[in-house]
């Protein structure tokens, strides 16, 4: 008398192959939300001194592939004074605003980096999540 069992992996097979492909687009959707956070946060921060300042403030685009993805924010408050044309974004944040003190309570100088330092644990964790329910959705 002769047994056999039979056993049939193809759907673990297909769902290791598409493993790295959704745990791709999860961590986008993850950095996405990250980074829309990131701006609201530096927005409220931010110096308003000019007006302008907190409306510049700009996602960028998401680089990379995979697992290697990189994402940022940006300002670029450019204002026309006697001299020229002047970055007052940059001034603020990279030049510590020559020294000066800012006039609104509850503002940073470093209003991109101090939202990133806070939270960076929280947002890493939120990635983390978005690509483990991006994967339990598949089936694992």
């Amino acid at each position: 008398m002769a047994l056999s069992f039979e056993f049939d992996i193809s759907g673990l097979a297909d769902l290791i192959a598409k493993s790295p492909e959704i745990a791709a687009e999860a961590a986008r959707a993850g950095m996405h939300d990250v980074l829309n956070v990131w701006k609201a946060e530096a927005v409220d921060v931010a110096p308003i001194d000019e007006g302008i300042l907190r409306k510049t403030i700009t996602v960028e685009q998401i680089e990379g592939t995979g697992a290697n993805l990189t994402g940022s924010i940006s300002a670029n408050a450019v204002v026309n004074t006697r001299s020229g044309r002047f970055n007052y974004a940059y001034y603020i944040h990279e030049e510590d605003a020559g020294g000066k003190n800012l006039r609104t309570p509850g503002t940073v100088k470093q209003f991109l980096d101090e939202p990133a330092k806070k939270n960076e644990r929280k947002w890493h964790q939120h990635i983390e999540d978005e690509i483990e329910s991006g994967l339990e959705r598949a089936g694992w």
